[in-house]
């Protein structure tokens, strides 16, 4: 089995640990969780979606 990191899986899982970025999540557009999907894939490490995810209420979409 492979290692790989996949960090639309690790978001939701971090989601789930994050309660007040969940609700920012749920409250976005359609076109914004596009957006914030589309960054998902430029991200590289669990180390680099843990901090994504816990400034992500703060970003600007």
């Amino acid at each position: 089995m492979s290692a790989t990191f996949e960090p639309a899986v690790a978001f939701g899982a971090l989601l789930r640990e994050h309660p007040d970025t969940a609700r920012f999540y749920d409250g976005c557009t359609a076109e914004q969780r596009q957006a914030i999907l589309h960054q998902l894939s430029q991200i590289r490490s669990q180390e680099e979606l843990s901090s994504f995810v816990a400034h992500l209420p703060s970003a600007a979409l």
